[in-house]
């Protein structure tokens, strides 16, 4: 199973117990954030899903610069040496 590295924006930085990144062995883009809510625990699941075990809108995802709502969502695949970004959404007016 390939190892990946995520990176976590500040906001999540309080719910992974001041990790900013850590690595997991994944092979899809779910299979490492179930991962990481088995680590993290319900309030980083929280964070992460909506109800439905969807990603939350007002995050984005993307692997290796690559907007995960473009691609597979959560059946991305994964491989040795990714890097999944996890930022939020940026909006205006």
């Amino acid at each position: 199973m390939p190892k990946v590295k995520v990176i976590f924006p500040s906001v999540l930085v309080k719910v992974t117990a001041g990790d900013k990144a850590t690595e997991v062995f994944a092979s899809t883009l779910g299979d490492a954030l179930d991962k990481l809510a088995a680590k993290y625990g319900d309030t980083f699941k929280e964070k992460i899903f909506d109800s439905r075990g969807k990603l939350k809108r007002l995050l984005n995802f993307s692997v290796n610069g690559k907007n995960v709502r473009l691609l597979k969502q959560l059946e991305t695949p994964l491989e040795e040496g990714d890097e999944v970004f996890i930022f939020p959404s940026v909006s205006g007016g």
